[in-house]
């Protein structure tokens, strides 16, 4: 921890002697007060999943230290397992000279010709990272997560700079929007990807719109631009995807000044995402709508928990309860034996959508024991996605409602999930308080509709594929801040002029 509040206070330092971080509104001193908040957070994060949780509940945070520690460990004996391992100087095969004594012992490494249908794996470049965090934080996981807190800040800091101009005397509530909205702050405060990838959307952001909006082309906005496209790729690809399009509109509504704005982005967006679906399923034998199918499957699966095994093309569920439908061959390898008669479900790798049901099991042969999966205890049970448009267009309307409403008191089941209702709650009235409130003056339609499209194609996208309300919660943080930009372009700076609190940072 001493080690953390010296680094901190190290960052503290070099934030205040930067010209970046100088802004009229959001003083340095203001500044130290969201430093020390998302400190707070970094805590609660560690509390939650460290303390709260029983012992082997510990998520993402743990998996990636230990799959980090790994590669870190062949540093003093083997340092150029280290460097290749981390620049990627290495093969996919289990032939690897490297594979054997790491990447085999990795749990979320996994061969990027298998995991990855579109993209490079996204769970490589976080293990990589927090292993070169290892040379200097000493297995501290405090500094850890001081690196995730000031990443995730930079990016929040470059996206507050981005789009104050667009708010006129609502600087203030913009940064609260941005830096202090709870989920938001929870989920960039552990050693995850969450507050990678807001760093990366933060930096993109400001880099586009100088290039593309203020047509400022210095080299630095160029780099900036290339470099945080590249790491987005292999981060958080599909946070791209539904930013970049938008983009795009939105420079060309501006530069051409488009008056019918929402046709022209409705239009725009059926003919984008049409073409690229037949394009990447005709062009390139990628077909979207079966990966969305597959994932929502799978996190169906998941939800429910299940005992998971897998041999050549069969990948085989029992339910939990059924744990003695099986025995353990080798305990070394994992190998299994399901018992005869017994039943289960199970799909062929090669087609995952058409789940395939066994009564009778006279199958003998061995199993590999991927994984035991509880079930969750946030599940919302919604049905399983089938490979056919009115599948998708039927559950679409459901999917959107429960990123943007669940939870939402009636149906939390923990502690945590009442905490995301009361903020859902919160928006809610924050909702009805800026459209009760009006600014009178005509407001940027062009933004309104830019931050509307990106909402409508995140939030059904993470609703199809997500069935589980803790993963909503994290997965649409990068998005919150799009979601609460729509009311606040028509809120009347002087409704909340009147707060004295707030007054006195408002000009």
């Amino acid at each position: 921890m001493i080690l953390a509040i010296i680094y901190f206070t190290f960052c503290c330092f070099i934030i205040s002697k930067i010209s970046f971080f100088k802004d009229e509104q959001l003083t340095l001193k203001l500044i130290f007060v969201v430093l020390i908040i998302k400190g707070l957070s970094c805590g609660a994060y560690y509390w939650v999943y460290f303390c709260y949780y029983p012992p082997g509940i510990n998520g993402d945070s743990v998996s990636t230290l230990h799959d980090a520690k790994i590669m870190y460990d062949a540093l003093p004996n083997h340092p150029m397992d280290f460097i290749k391992m981390i620049f990627g100087w290495h093969s996919e095969l289990d032939t690897d000279p490297l594979y054997q004594p790491y990447f085999d012992k990795i749990e979320k490494w996994g061969r990027a010709d298998v995991t990855s249908d579109f993209f490079l794996n996204d769970n490589r470049t976080p293990i990589r990272l927090n292993a070169v965090i290892m040379l200097f934080s000493f297995g501290k996981y405090a500094v850890h997560a001081l690196v995730m807190l000031m990443l995730s800040f930079i990016g929040q800091f470059a996206f507050y700079k981005t789009f104050k101009s667009y708010f006129p005397k609502k600087e203030i509530l913009l940064s609260i929007i941005i830096f202090l909205t709870p989920s938001v702050l929870f989920w960039t405060s552990g050693v995850l990807k969450e507050p990678i990838a807001m760093c990366l959307m933060g930096l993109m952001m400001y880099a586009y719109f100088k290039i593309f909006i203020h047509l400022n082309y210095k080299l630095k906005h160029i780099v900036l631009f290339v470099s945080s496209l590249f790491l987005f790729l292999i981060i958080k690809p599909y946070i791209l995807v539904l930013l970049l399009v938008p983009l795009i509109l939105f420079t060309l509504v501006k530069r051409y000044e488009i008056k019918r704005v929402l046709s022209f982005y409705i239009s725009s967006i059926i003919l984008v995402y049409g073409l690229g679906f037949f394009v990447l399923k005709f062009g390139f034998q990628k077909d979207v709508l079966n990966t969305i199918v597959v994932r929502q499957n799978d996190f169906v699966s998941l939800s429910k928990g299940g005992i998971f095994f897998i041999r050549g093309d069969k990948y085989v569920r029992l339910e939990c309860k059924d744990s003695a439908n099986y025995r353990l061959v080798d305990t070394a390898q994992k190998l299994c034996q399901l018992n005869r008669h017994s039943a289960f479900m199970y799909w062929n790798t090669h087609n995952l959508r058409d789940t395939i049901i066994e009564t009778n099991n006279k199958d003998t042969s061995y199993f590999y024991l991927k994984t035991i999966c509880a079930p969750s205890g946030s599940a919302i049970y919604i049905d399983r996605l089938q490979y056919s448009w009115s599948s998708f267009a039927k559950l679409i309307p459901e999917s959107f409602y429960n990123v943007l409403c669940k939870p939402l008191f009636f149906d939390s089941r923990s502690v945590l999930e009442l905490m995301a209702s009361f903020e859902n709650l919160c928006f809610i009235l924050f909702f009805v308080i800026c459209f009760i409130f009006i600014d009178k003056r005509l407001i940027d339609k062009n933004l309104l509709v830019f931050c509307i499209v990106i909402i409508l194609s995140s939030f059904v996208l993470i609703g199809l594929t997500t069935t589980v309300t803790g993963a909503i919660v994290r997965y649409k943080v990068p998005f919150i801040p799009f979601l609460l930009m729509i009311p606040l372009s028509y809120l009347n700076p002087d409704f909340y002029k009147k707060i004295p609190f707030i007054k006195s940072y408002v000009n």
